[in-house]
């Protein structure tokens, strides 16, 4: 079960989110709105009960992140390093990932909503009670990821990394996943179309004569 943000209805409203972040690491129950926080490094941010909308965040730093009920809304995070986060309750909605560094994290109730997370790296995390829904994720990193309750809908995972990631209860029928890299063991338990299955044929060995 996806549970969703406990946010406020009644937030107040920040200016100059860099400047503010010179001199304080938390933001907690703010609403920011048309503003810049690029190539900005910062470790141990927390952000709780904040709403986000069109924030450009491309290239900064902020590995260890902390954000629980929170949303983001048209918010770019390309390039950005998320390195070691945690995310607990956040919706991010038409947002862009690509490229964004956010393996060994920890992701419990999240929804990604028409994001684009090409190239994103998410290896060695956590993943749990979270969803992907029409984003396009090609070349993502998935590899060695420990997951339970997590679905994906119209999402293109083409070209993507899953090695050593159990896709065991994965119901992947309604995603491209033509080219993914995926190791035979991790495929048992994975629900796909009969014809996204020939796709792994030849991974089990098994020839198809006419």
């Amino acid at each position: 079960m996806i549970s969703k943000p406990r946010t406020s209805n009644s937030l107040d409203i920040l200016y100059e989110l860099e400047f503010f972040l010179e001199n304080h690491d938390q933001i907690k129950g703010f609403s920011i709105t048309d503003d810049l926080l690029q190539n900005f490094s910062l470790d141990e941010l927390q952000i709780e009960n904040s709403k986000f909308k069109n924030v450009s965040f491309i290239g900064s730093s902020l590995p260890k992140i902390d954000i629980c009920d929170s949303t983001f809304e048209n918010c770019d995070f390309t390039g950005v390093n998320f390195e070691k986060s945690t995310f607990k309750r956040v919706e991010f909605n038409n947002c862009k990932f690509s490229g964004t560094i956010i393996n060994n994290s920890y992701f419990d109730s999240i929804v990604f909503n028409e994001c684009i997370l090409n190239d994103a790296i998410l290896d060695n995390s956590t993943i749990n009670n979270t969803s992907f829904s029409n984003c396009p994720m090609r070349s993502i990193y998935f590899s060695e990821v420990s997951h339970r309750n997590i679905y994906f809908s119209n999402c293109d995972i083409t070209y993507s990394n899953f090695s050593n990631t159990k896709l065991s209860g994965l119901d992947l029928r309604s995603c491209n996943i033509s080219r993914i890299i995926i190791f035979p063991k991790d495929l048992k338990g994975v629900i796909l179309t009969s014809e996204q299955s020939l796709c792994f044929i030849k991974l089990l060995g098994i020839n198809v004569v006419d």
